[in-house]
């Protein structure tokens, strides 16, 4: 991945950069690079462990399909993972379901608001009481970062 441009803009509104990347002409995946993420994981309703990143990053694309965006998570505690999910037609981010996660995750919702991301998911396993939720919350974008890697299909 090359980097094409890079900007530092630390009070910029989350949901605004969602926005404004997914509603442009450009293919370009965008990494973006949060001041502080927060793991929470939590088990049978009981809470598990806490975990702080500080600059944290996912790469937000829009996908070849009509309506389709796809989130990277390149600093989960396991693996990377990725999912798409629909692009709100009112370019309002709120609750939205993710689609396409990785086996074992399952349940996962994506919620965008000016001061952060929040991805929220289950590790599901055979047996229920081995389940766990998982809950990401991204804050303060501190750096973007438009890649040059095309979006599969289409070349840049």
């Amino acid at each position: 991945m090359k980097r094409i441009q890079q900007s530092t803009m630390p009070t910029r509104p989350i949901s605004s950069t969602f926005t404004n990347h997914l509603h442009q002409t450009s293919p370009a995946p965008l990494q973006i690079t949060f001041a502080t993420l927060t793991i929470r994981n939590h088990q049978n309703g009981q809470f598990l462990n806490r975990v702080q990143r500080p600059q944290s990053c996912i790469i937000l694309q829009k996908l070849p399909q009509t309506g389709l965006a796809e989130i990277t998570v390149l600093d989960n505690l396991v693996f990377s993972f990725s999912f798409q999910f629909h692009i709100p037609g009112t370019k309002e981010f709120h609750n939205i379901e993710m689609l396409s996660l990785p086996r074992p995750l399952d349940r996962g919702r994506l919620f965008v608001d000016k001061e952060k991301l929040v991805l929220s998911f289950r590790i599901d396993a055979p047996d229920p009481s081995l389940r766990v939720e998982v809950t990401h919350t991204y804050q303060g974008v501190c750096g973007l970062k438009e890649l040059c890697t095309p979006v599969s299909g289409q070349s840049v």
